[in-house]
């Protein structure tokens, strides 16, 4: 009896390697066939991706020869559907001949950094892989109404958890709660309190902000979460990522001078919410007990306008070093840059020690690696997202229209000058992209007339 238990068992032991292989390729066949039917699968895998890599803090990675990432196993089959999109009659045309430029130097700069510089090409380059593919692969399907109220659905679905997420961060450091490791006290390396996720993280919060700001200025589109921008508001203030300030809170702002219909309404509206904040959050400052929250934050709002210390500074002076070596590198660096994994040192501003990470700065970091070339057709793409949301003003639907894409695309630009986008971004710009190149040449007339920037009537076609 005992030999055919142990039999059964190395049987079952041996055949687990077979069918979990089969089980994982059977997986990707469902995974491409889903991507290849419908956006909305893409788009629930990026953000459930992006929920966990939250709550996980660090995701694992698996060593196949090289470390192959979670994001490998999704972005991987969404290019490959993304490329058999793009071989459908006029598909590529259609896109601004800035993206393929944009695509044709970055491919060139990774492919000659593989030969040169080995796999550390391929490490350096995995975001932007993620960041374009995710503009191809979303913004080749149309978007109609539909599409959109489920995704922003989900949008703020995702956003509500994650900022549970924070909250309990916050208890459990406050409290000493231990009922989940909490591995986020040492993620961030600058000791800064309460700021308990990344920077990529707290701008999807951010995004929130912008589209909850933009929907209360042309209609009640978004209503039912409205009730959510006071938290979102204060939680993005208090987790003190600075440049997400500005990439939140400057283009939410601009929504009094870019729509300009229901001005008085959106005003009024804000001091309600700015009344009912401040209704809650003055008694719980008023009793002390967060008063190391507020020096803080408090803090960090001076130090950001500091032209003398702080980390802008430091990240400025890395600028300069890395500008003057990019002028020093010759013709050929000028026009295409150095292949990725060609490594970024420089001298630190303190303490003079020589430092080898990301510039910190994503225009700086494309000029290094796509030359002027790249850099150029980046810009121009960003401008072509601004002419589009722009034509679009109160169109194309009621919950996304051009005047909050225009918030989306301001808040992206600011983003990029500390840091590098993320593939959440790759996601929202897709449709953005996709919903530009789907009605700039099809004006139809059942959507309400629009007073603003660029405003003009557009409606939404559900093909």
């Amino acid at each position: 009896m005992l030999e055919f238990v142990y039999t059964l068992l190395g049987g079952f032991f041996t055949a687990l390697p077979f069918v979990i292989a089969f089980l994982f390729a059977l997986g990707l066949v469902f995974l491409v066939a889903g991507l290849f039917m419908s956006p909305l699968v893409g788009a629930a895998a990026v953000l459930l991706l992006f929920l966990v890599e939250t709550a996980q803090v660090y995701l694992f990675g698996l060593k196949l020869g090289i470390v192959v990432y979670p994001q490998d196993l999704l972005f991987m089959p969404m290019a490959l559907v993304a490329l058999i999109r793009l071989m459908r009659p006029d598909a590529a045309v259609r896109l601004p001949k800035s993206l393929w430029m944009l695509t044709g130097v970055m491919a060139v700069a990774f492919l000659w950094g593989l030969v040169k510089n080995g796999t550390t090409a391929g490490v350096e380059f995995r975001s932007d892989f993620y960041f374009m593919t995710g503009i191809f692969y979303f913004s080749s399907f149309a978007w109609p109404r539909e599409r959109v109220a489920r995704l922003l659905g989900w949008l703020f679905t995702v956003v509500l958890l994650v900022m549970l997420v924070v909250w309990y961060r916050w208890l459990a450091d406050a409290i000493g709660l231990d009922w989940v490791e909490p591995i986020w006290r040492y993620a961030d390396v600058t000791g800064i309190a309460l700021r308990v996720i990344n920077s990529q993280q707290t701008w999807l919060l951010g995004l929130a902000v912008i589209l909850l700001v933009y929907a209360m200025a042309v209609g009640n589109s978004l209503a039912r979460w409205y009730f959510t921008l006071p938290l979102l508001a204060l939680t993005v203030l208090v987790l003190q990522h600075r440049s997400v300030w500005v990439a939140a809170f400057l283009p939410a702002l601009l929504a009094f001078f870019i729509v300009r219909q229901n001005q008085g309404k959106l005003a009024s509206r804000m001091l309600v919410i700015v009344a009912v904040t401040a209704a809650i959050a003055g008694p719980l400052l008023a009793t002390g007990k967060f008063s190391d929250a507020t020096s803080s934050v408090a803090d960090l709002a001076v130090r950001a306008t500091s032209t003398t210390e702080g980390t802008f500074v430091g990240r400025v002076k890395g600028w300069d070093d890395l500008f003057k070596q990019w002028t020093g590198s010759g013709p050929r660096a000028w026009l295409v840059g150095d292949p990725y994994g060609s490594g970024f040192e420089r001298t630190e501003a303190k303490g003079g020690k020589e430092v080898a990470h990301s510039p910190h700065n994503y225009y700086v970091q494309l000029l290094l690696r796509t030359g002027a070339v790249g850099l150029l057709a980046f810009l121009l793409f960003n401008v072509y997202l601004f002419r589009g949301a722009i034509r679009l003003a109160g169109g194309p639907h009621d919950k996304l229209t051009g005047y909050a894409m225009l918030g989306v695309v301001m808040s992206f630009a600011l983003y990029n000058i500390p840091y590098s986008p993320t593939y959440t971004q790759g996601l929202f710009l897709g449709v953005i992209l996709g919903l530009i190149l789907q009605y700039q040449q099809k004006p139809v007339a059942d959507e309400k007339p629009a007073s603003g920037i660029g405003a003009r009537p557009v409606a939404s076609n559900a093909s």
